[in-house]
């Protein structure tokens, strides 16, 4: 919105000028001689003479207060258009004021008030009817409204390292016109420079000329509009005590061959430590890790170039990180350097393989092969990168044989006999513990399983649990497969300590997949009695519905029967079928048999009638109708949840 001052009329002048007269023109036969409000003159585009005034002409309200104009109008343009005071009436944004708001002042003036004024820009014009019919526009002006600053408060300011002092604080709230922040500062003795801030950041302002340190600097804001004016608190301190260094620079990390657990640390520090002593924060992170942990503060609260870390995994990568700030704590931390990495040296493996064996089928008297796996060690036990492994296999009171070997697996033909297996790993450092195992004579008898033994998935993850047999275990063995008609039950597996009772299976698995688990404990003489149980990660509805039959077909009754689905199809255990049948104009019924039927006899059925009959799967994961098929069509494959089929039975008369 523009202010209606002079010049800023002149552009309208000729067309109100022109509407006025075409009006009068329009209204009267006669020509009428008469002299408007504005005069100008085309050829030199001046405005020579308003027919009144506003005041006041530039008004600044405070939003929510009460606010009063006057209107003014000319002898000459009163006897002209034979107006007075009484004919004025007000436009706000071109919308007529009630006349309610309006006083005369006297035959000259008419003024208008407004009370709690909520508009930030508002035009505002006096107007008149001039002879009582034309509408005449005398003076316009924009109230301008907003608010008075607030308080700075929260003044801080910051020297970042070779810069100048920055200083910010808080405005308040919004004012809604154009206000000038100033910030101010001077020493004791001396004044400096004001340093205003730019409009597009009335919250900071950096002064001009470099900081003095050890010496007390006083810091105030001073906030300015057009409703007045405020001033902050001041502040006083050593610009010494607001430094932000720059980072440290040139961090390098560096491992001990005599100790896996340490890494050393070195840095440049910045400059500003040749007069001012630092402190550190150092924080470090797993290469994989987005979590950060942070060394002691205590062990870092003093100037120096190198560190340390210890009490770290061997063989592991880390990321470093450094920043610093005044040793005693006044000021703001660097931001942090950049990062540096480094590996810590081997250590021997840190705990033993996990150890199985398979005794295959044999075709030699007195001999059975036997394959012995185990499992590579996470890099967390591993402690290095592993060389070998070494497979020891005593046969009971007998002599011993040695296997290095760098698989995973090991087959052996060993006699009937008793044996004790061990396996070690090796890395650069040395070997892990041992990790031993019992084969059994053929002739052993395995007893004692694991009792209540059940599986559940909870949180996309396939959980086993055990109640564990009275005798003490070792360590317990999980085998798990995918159940399938179409391919054998390739299993893998896991050990877990003899106090577990509860884990869940460490492997790749797929959802809608039949799953054969097994738990097997072992003890000191050998493996006892296993035990197994079938489960899925996550249950579908069949893939396909049972092939149904008509068995046999009576006067009032026809038996129904049926294959059970196949596992590749189920995806899920498979909890009920459900028969629906109906004649071609009656209802249908709805008829639940347990999964553990393969027929089923529809009885009280109607002679000579052609029945229509429907059947479906359900898993816990429920099914949904499908449009159904006739006998002859045997089948329809469902793409969702559910295979209906549809037969035709008819019952015939005796």
């Amino acid at each position: 919105m523009c202010v209606f001052e002079r010049k800023n009329i002149k552009n309208n002048v000729n067309y109100l000028l022109q509407e006025s007269l075409y009006k009068m023109l329009t209204l009267w036969t006669r020509v009428v001689q008469a002299a408007f409000i504005f005069l100008t003159t085309e050829s030199i585009g001046v405005l020579l003479d308003p027919c009144g005034h506003i005041s006041p002409e530039s008004p600044v309200v405070q939003l929510g207060s009460n606010f009063t104009a006057v209107c003014v109008l000319k002898e000459k343009c009163m006897d002209n258009f034979a107006v007075n005071a009484d004919n004025i009436f007000w436009k706000t944004n071109h919308a007529i004021v009630p006349k309610e708001q309006y006083t005369v002042i006297n035959r000259t003036a008419s003024s208008v008030t407004f009370r709690d004024v909520s508009s930030l820009n508002t035009q505002l014009t006096c107007n008149i009817y001039a002879f009582g019919q034309i509408e005449q526009n005398v003076y316009g002006i924009t109230i301008i409204s907003g608010l008075p600053p607030e308080k700075p408060k929260n003044l801080n300011c910051i020297v970042n390292e070779e810069k100048n002092m920055m200083c910010q604080w808080d405005p308040g709230r919004k004012t809604y016109l154009e206000t000038n922040y100033t910030l101010k500062s001077e020493w004791a003795t001396e004044k400096f420079a004001d340093c205003k801030a730019q409009r597009d950041t009335p919250n900071s302002c950096t002064l001009d000329y470099s900081p003095v340190y050890f010496v007390n600097i006083e810091v105030w804001v001073e906030a300015e509009n057009a409703l007045g004016n405020i001033t902050s608190d001041h502040i006083n301190f050593d610009p010494i005590d607001k430094v932000k260094p720059n980072p440290p620079h040139n961090l390098s990390v560096r491992s001990s061959e005599e100790l896996s657990s340490i890494l050393k640390l070195a840095w440049i520090n910045p400059s500003i430590k040749s007069f001012l002593r630092l402190k550190y924060s150092i924080q470090y992170r797993t290469k994989d890790a987005s979590t950060w942990s942070q060394i002691p503060p205590e062990d870092t609260s003093s100037t120096r170039s190198s560190f340390t870390v210890q009490d770290l995994k061997p063989f592991t990568e880390y990321v470093f990180r450094i920043r610093c700030m005044k040793e005693d704590g006044k000021g703001f931390w660097s931001d942090w350097s950049e990062e540096a990495s480094g590996i810590t040296y081997e250590a021997r493996p840190s705990k033993e393989p996990s150890f199985w064996y398979k005794i295959d089928p044999s075709h030699t008297h007195g001999y059975r092969p036997v394959k012995l796996i185990w499992k590579t060690l996470p890099p967390f036990e591993a402690n290095g990168k592993i060389l070998d492994y070494e497979v020891t296999l005593t046969r009971w009171k007998s002599h011993f044989q040695n296997y290095r070997v760098n698989d995973t697996k090991l087959t052996v033909n060993l006699t009937n006999d008793r044996y004790i297996a061990t396996l070690t790993a090796r890395n650069l450092v040395g070997r892990s513990d041992a990790s031993v195992l019992t084969i059994p004579a053929c002739d052993f008898r395995a007893v004692h399983p694991v009792m209540d033994l059940k599986a559940f998935p909870k949180d996309n993850k396939l959980w086993v649990e055990w109640t564990a047999p009275t005798e003490s275990v070792n360590k317990y063995i999980l085998e798990w497969c995918v159940l399938s008609d179409k391919s054998p039950c390739i299993p893998d597996w896991q050990q877990e300590d003899g106090t577990v009772h509860l884990t869940y299976l460490r492997g790749n698995l797929m959802e809608s997949k039949c799953y054969l688990i097994t738990v097997t404990p072992v003890y000191a003489d050998g493996p006892g009695s296993p035990e197994s149980v079938r489960a899925y990660l996550k249950q579908a509805a069949p893939s396909k519905g049972p092939t149904v039959r008509t068995k046999k077909v009576g006067k009032n009754e026809a038996v129904l029967e049926w294959d059970q689905l196949p596992v590749d199809v189920q995806n899920g255990f498979i909890r009920n079928y459900t028969i629906l049948y109906k004649t071609a104009f009656g209802n249908e019924t709805a008829v639940n048999v347990d999964s553990s039927h393969t027929e089923y006899t529809l009885s009280s059925l109607t002679s000579d009638t052609l029945y229509m009959v429907r059947m479906a799967a359900y898993t816990d994961e429920g099914g949904m109708q499908l449009v159904s098929i006739h006998l002859e069509q045997q089948k329809k494959e469902s793409q969702e949840q559910e295979e209906d089929i549809e037969c035709v039975v008819n019952c015939l008369h005796e």
